[in-house]
């Protein structure tokens, strides 16, 4: 065997070895949410084809598996539910339930069975249209979910740069890369162009280095990822001259007895419970009393003279106390990290979770969960 063909096996050995590796990582780590490593692990899992065929391939050449190789050039049929199953993770959005789960995967779960069996229809044009089809649906889903969901993706992309959430849209990125690159592979083949070996390996072990090494980040967290944004201080402006203040101050139109407060004060606990209007980044003073349904101004009356508290710090109390529940979980299956339990709380970003934690509980979050874990 010539020493090119050494050199490849020692790439593929190394890229197999790095993928069971992060495989192992993703399944045993109880850093992050669990649904997150798992669907991570799934594309990690499924990228160790490629390399390991190519190796077989190499090292038994006169056993070639025909099979696994025809199976190695199916995967696109997953890149479009797993491209999907990462933004929804990562905008917070719910996930469907197992048996619509296992209709997306479906047509992988065909194709894979009809490789194994040897069957004809697989390699047809007709499937290639149909994977077209497939991936041109996935991609148009995606784009409605980021348009719609484009404030949190803003607040995910600006505010928390170092969770596993924000590496997730790394995730989503070089699933629709892979999968632009295999639609114009498959094309090329249709039209009896061939592409090289050498080029579709090279590709898919590019894929498996960057899928590998996002995963690991997004379990890590390495610090040397988390950029603060240091702003200058405003100009000084001109000093106005002292204005005496008025000697009386205007009173305040009180609209709401001790009563109605009460009862509002209760529907905003409902509310609060039910809607959890600290999640919703676009939430205002205005958004929330229509919720609720008074007046900008009733809302206001309530929050600040009868619960004490301005909007803000109403809102910043609801993110508080989620980033306590989230604490509070034994460890295990669903650990979050601090910089997870700040996006999921709803908190802008990462200082600022860091801020009100520290002015309510006195603590820093890490602080506060090795004191809840002695505790408990």
């Amino acid at each position: 065997m010539t020493l090119d063909a050494e050199a490849l096996k020692a790439c593929l050995l190394f890229s197999f070895s790095l993928g069971c590796w992060t495989l192992l990582t993703l399944l045993l780590s109880r850093r992050g949410e669990r649904g997150a490593r798992l669907g991570m692990a799934a594309f990690v899992a499924l990228l160790l084809l490629p390399p390991m065929q190519a190796y077989l391939a190499l090292a038994r050449p006169a056993q070639p598996m025909a099979w696994l190789q025809a199976l190695r050039y199916q995967l696109t049929w997953a890149y479009g539910p797993l491209m999907l199953l990462c933004l929804r993770q990562a905008l917070l959005l719910p996930l469907p339930a197992r048996g619509p789960l296992l209709l997306h995967a479906l047509p992988l779960l065909l194709v894979g069975a009809g490789v194994l069996l040897g069957a004809d229809w697989v390699s047809a044009p007709t499937m290639v249209w149909l994977l077209l089809l497939q991936v041109l649906a996935y991609a148009a889903a995606g784009l409605w979910l980021l348009r719609r969901q484009r404030g949190r993706l803003a607040q995910l992309a600006q505010g928390h740069r170092n969770s596993s959430y924000y590496w997730l849209l790394y995730l989503a990125g070089g699933l629709f890369a892979a999968t632009c690159f295999d639609l114009l592979m498959h094309a090329l083949a249709r039209q009896g162009r061939l592409p090289p070996e050498a080029l579709l390996l090279g590709a898919a072990l590019l894929l498996a280095l960057y899928v590998d090494l996002i995963a690991l980040f997004a379990v890590y967290q390495p610090e040397v990822f988390i950029f603060e944004r240091r702003s200058e201080p405003p100009p000084a402006e001109p000093a106005l001259p002292a204005v005496e203040p008025p000697t009386v101050a205007p009173l305040r139109v009180v609209e709401l007895s001790p009563e109605v407060a009460r009862e509002l004060a209760e529907r905003l606990q409902v509310l609060a419970a039910q809607h959890r209007p600290h999640l919703d980044e676009a939430m205002s003073l205005a958004k929330l009393a229509t919720l609720l349904d008074v007046s900008p101004h009733q809302l206001s009356e309530l929050l600040n003279l009868h619960l004490g508290s301005s909007f803000y710090d109403y809102l910043n109390g609801l993110r508080y106390r989620e980033a306590l529940q989230l604490l509070e979980q034994p460890d295990g299956a669903h650990s979050l990290t601090v910089a997870d339990v700040a996006y999921r709380a709803g908190f802008n970003n990462r200082n600022s979770f860091y801020k009100v934690f520290k002015e309510r509980s006195g603590l820093t979050p890490a602080e506060y969960r090795k004191r809840w874990a002695r505790q408990a």
